[in-house]
Parts: C-alpha cells; structure tokens; sequence
C-alpha cells in the first residue's frame, strides 16, 4: 500500500454467540438469530513504514483462552503464536519502534507483553513505544482491574510501570504518513490507526466493527458500547472510508473495504 507495507496474523478464534456480542432488543438481519454460534477471527497487525516498525493490537492467543476459557472453540487448532508467525516473517520483536492497542479489551492487549521463566511479565516488544487511549486508562473499569485483576496488572500495568506507555487524547502522528485517531464508543478510548502513502489509504479499526452486518446497519452494536458515541464514530469512519476507498483491517473481520450502496454499506473482503 503504497510505502507502507502491511501484514496481518490471524491468531486464534473466539466461540461466541451472536446475544454475547449484540444489544438485547436489536433488530437483527433475516436469517440472523440471538442464538447463532459465530467462531469470530482474532488479528494481530504489523505496518512497516519508513524506519518505522508498528504493531497493531498483539495478541497472545493461548494467554486468552486461560482468562476465558468459555470463547475456546472445541476441536480448533490455532495457527502458530502471534511471536513465531512474526519471526516466520521476518518482523524480529525486539525491532519494533511502536505498539498501538486500540482499546483495552483483553484480546486486544494481551500480547502486548510476555513471561519469562521466572514468572515475571515484561514488555513482549522491549524497544517499543506504546500507546492507549487516555480515556480506556482513566475509565473506572480499568482502573478497578488494575488492582484485582492479574490480566490487567501484567499487561497495562507492567506498561505503565516500565514508563512504556502513552495515553493519547487527540489525533497524534506518531510517524509521517500515520496517524492515530479516536474512535470512541467501543470503548471510551478506542482509537484507529489511519495510514496514507502514495494517495493510497489504510485503517486499522480495532472493533469499531465486530462483523459485516455491523457495516451494513451500523445501530447493530454490543451491550457495552456507548451507542451514541459508537453511532456518531461509525458513521463518520463510514464515510471516510468509503470515499478513499481504502484497505480496512477489522480485528474480528480481517482485511476489506468499505463499499457506499444506494441505501447502506458494505464490507467486502480484499
């Protein structure tokens, strides 16, 4: 894509029924049911660009299913951890400059870092800045699992502790050509990524999207969102993407783009 050079890692699959990750009372597509059992993708992200060496919501997918084992999906085998299949291409961790989390969900986070043999958790990308949406960082539901929660402790906490992580406020281009923006309602701090070399555009969203019929009714959204804010930074990442007609990386979604029809969107797979 342009300079920028793109590479995603599916990291593992999460068994979830669609009432897990939609509103009680939202109106679903034909043929969509409550009960629907969805096997949603996880991916990790990396974006080369310049001397940069960015990576996009690291996942450790086995450290996942021993928080929640109930998204665990019988019978699956996983791909390769999300470290290994970056070593199989070339991407070595401690030459990472820059890790974005989009939000603080756990599997957005939880490969941010690593243990070692001594039981100690420490940055998994060591020479790396990281960065967090200020308000996820200063929301009372963080703050609370900082303190009773290990998931939250050795992964935010142990960030915060080696002076590694930044809170952002504001739209902030941390290299030329990219820029993290917020995109609250997901969560209060979720942020995108938004990347432009060459006249040509990419969007890593996080879960501004958790599937396609999200794309195609935007009202459709989970229990914890803020629907207004949610609502508000849907519609307008809509629009921008659609009109640059640029590559879209979704966490749960993989890699497409956002096609305008006469009356809605869609997402389609590139």
């Amino acid at each position: 894509m342009g300079e920028a050079v793109l590479r995603t890692f599916l990291v593992g699959k999460l068994r979830m029924k669609t009432s897990e990750i939609v509103r009680p009372g939202t109106e679903l597509p034909p043929g969509v049911s409550l009960a629907d059992v969805n096997d949603l993708p996880v991916y990790s992200a990396h974006i080369a660009i310049g001397k940069a060496s960015i990576v996009i919501d690291p996942c450790d997918y086995e450290a996942l299913l021993q928080v929640d084992a109930s998204v665990k999906v019988p019978g699956y085998s996983p791909p390769p951890p999300l470290l290994d299949q970056m070593v199989q291409a070339g991407i070595g961790r401690a030459k990472i400059t820059h890790v974005i989390l989009t939000h603080f969900h756990s599997d957005h986070i939880i490969g941010s870092t690593l243990k070692e043999a001594n039981g100690k958790y420490v940055p998994a990308f060591p020479g790396a800045r990281y960065y967090l949406g200020a308000a996820d960082w200063n929301s009372a539901d963080v703050q609370a699992a900082l303190k009773e929660n290990p998931e939250y402790a050795n992964t935010l906490g142990v960030l915060n502790s080696s002076k590694m992580l930044n809170l952002l406020e504001r739209p902030v281009e941390i290299v030329p050509g990219l820029i993290i923006v917020p995109m609250p309602g997901e969560s209060p701090g979720h942020q995108i990524v938004r990347v432009t070399s060459k006249g040509q555009v990419l969007y890593c969203i996080g879960d501004l999207f958790h599937e396609p019929m999200d794309v195609a009714d935007p009202r459709i959204m989970s229990e914890w969102n803020d629907p207004v804010a949610n609502l508000r930074s849907r519609d307008l990442f809509l629009v921008e993407a659609s009109v640059n007609h640029a590559l879209v990386v979704a966490g749960h979604m993989g890699v497409g783009r956002i096609l305008r029809n006469p009356t809605s969107y869609e997402w389609k797979e590139a």
